[in-house]
């Protein structure tokens, strides 16, 4: 058996390590001996690891090194998806045609040559993913399934794959592009808006990298695509799968939103229709809502019972970090959208308030490669004013600066204290960010754990004066 290289050490990379490990240790489709490369660990880290498992994996950080060991007889590597394309260790593995496999597609092959009767839902998209995928893995355990819930959601794929039959994947971009065979039983797509494309020469080889998720579905297969967004619906006739619409036009889809409930029209795909009331869904919100008809079709599909799929919806809390409720300062409302790394999140938070006064909104992060001209309508139809700050502020300023009143700050705290300003004591702010988080922070998790620490010290201080 020849060796296996791992790209990455990250969560992904951990979890690929100890799954070749147990292979190794159970004699079972020796994957050879294990190198680790990632050039993020330093030499002291290296040598630590190298010292703890006693060469077992290698662990490498220096590619030149790496690369001129004549012997070592790579046969496969699987890469992280942190691992860009067009890195020079992903280059030199395809000049000597070593196959390059994502850790969801080594998933995939371990688990059908383990068994064959396994389920698979997986969801992709630029926004919604993850709610959809925690809707669908609630609604699962409530029907009292054993399910995996994991992907870009946090658990990475290969950890289930000794455990468990069925499956809900939140997959990403980086996540596929270098699957071949996976192929989901269901594949849900959300949307497809600009995002990522500091990694991607152009939209469309963003666009085509998620179309991938459908490339291997067949005429026994479901395919649930958005109607309301241009990129998902203009699959439909073009893949071999069934094809489910859902949306908000009850004449174009099989699955749409009316008047507080979900209507999914199965006769001719299940023989049988359903209803789903979002009488007591407390946040309906438009992009929730949305989200919800994907996994309601989804769950359909799979024959979860409409009461089921009701009652989970009814106990939903949001998840963190997107458009969540952080704090009331006087008449001021604060919420922490950090998870919108992209316009198109943006929009949909802003479209979330519509029905209220314009909000003060605090923009800025570090720079993915965006051209922000699709905020401009939105900034001037919603946003009172606009609070600038991180790598993308310039940026952010040049384009909406004739749209609405615009500051820029230097931190999170001191953009908290001028939104507040500006909203006169009375009003909403909205952190929602349409970048990234890296310029100042770990990921959006801190950024919205940093937002919230902000407003209550601004709270304790208005309330001191």
């Amino acid at each position: 058996m020849k060796n296996t290289l791992v790209a990455g050490y990250g969560k992904t990379g951990r979890a690929v390590v100890g799954f070749l490990l147990k292979l190794k240790n159970k004699g079972d489709k020796d994957p050879g001996k294990i190198y680790v490369f990632d050039d993020l660990l330093s030499g002291n880290k290296i040598n630590e690891l190298n010292n703890k498992d006693r060469g077992c994996p290698v662990f490498i950080n220096n590619l030149n090194s790496f690369l001129s060991e004549g012997d070592l007889d790579i046969g496969r590597c699987i890469v992280s998806p942190g691992i860009a394309r067009d890195h020079r260790l992903i280059t030199e593995l395809r000049h000597h045609c070593i196959p390059v496999y994502s850790e969801i597609e080594f998933a995939y092959e371990s688990l059908i040559s383990l068994r064959k009767d396994v389920k698979i839902l997986a969801i992709t998209g630029t926004n919604g993913k993850t709610t959809t995928a925690s809707l669908c893995g609630a609604v699962m355990k409530n029907a009292g399934e054993n399910v995996f819930v994991g992907g870009n959601i946090g658990v990475p794929f290969i950890t289930g794959v000794n455990d468990y039959s069925k499956f809900i994947l939140e997959i990403s971009s980086f996540q596929l592009e270098w699957t071949y065979k996976f192929n989901p039983g269901i594949a849900v797509l959300l949307n497809i808006q600009d995002d990522h494309l500091d990694r991607y020469d152009n939209f469309d080889e963003y666009r085509l990298t998620k179309y991938k998720l459908f490339k291997n579905q067949n005429y026994n297969d479901a395919a649930i695509l958005n109607y309301d967004d241009h990129n998902a619906r203009m699959l439909k006739g073009v893949i071999g799968s069934n094809t489910i619409l859902f949306g908000f036009d009850e004449k174009k889809c099989n699955v749409y939103y009316k008047e507080d409930i979900i209507y999914l029209k199965f006769k001719d795909i299940a023989g049988f229709d359903l209803k789903i009331s979002l009488n007591n869904v407390k946040n309906k919100k438009k992009f929730i809502i949305s989200d919800m008809m994907a996994a309601a079709a989804a769950m359909g599909i799979l024959g979860i019972s409409p009461e089921i799929i009701e009652k989970t919806f009814n106990e939903y809390k949001l998840l963190k970090h997107r458009v969540e409720f952080s704090g009331r300062i006087g008449n001021v409302d604060f919420y922490d959208d950090s998870k919108a790394t992209n316009p198109s999140a943006v929009i949909s938070a802003l479209e979330s308030f519509s029905g209220s006064d314009k909000v003060i909104l605090i923009l800025g992060g570090k720079d993915k490669g965006f051209n922000y001209e699709c905020l401009k309508e939105p900034v001037k139809k919603h946003v009172r004013a606009c609070v600038l700050m991180g790598e993308t502020a310039e940026m952010l300023y040049q384009t909406l600066k004739n749209m609405t009143t615009i500051i820029k700050v230097k931190d999170m705290q001191e953009a908290v204290v001028q939104s507040f300003e500006l909203s006169g004591g009375n009003g909403t702010v909205i952190l929602s960010p349409a970048s990234s988080s890296f310029d100042m922070f770990k990921d959006y998790g801190e950024r919205g754990k940093v937002f919230k620490k902000c407003v209550e010290n601004l709270s304790r201080a208005v309330n001191i004066r």
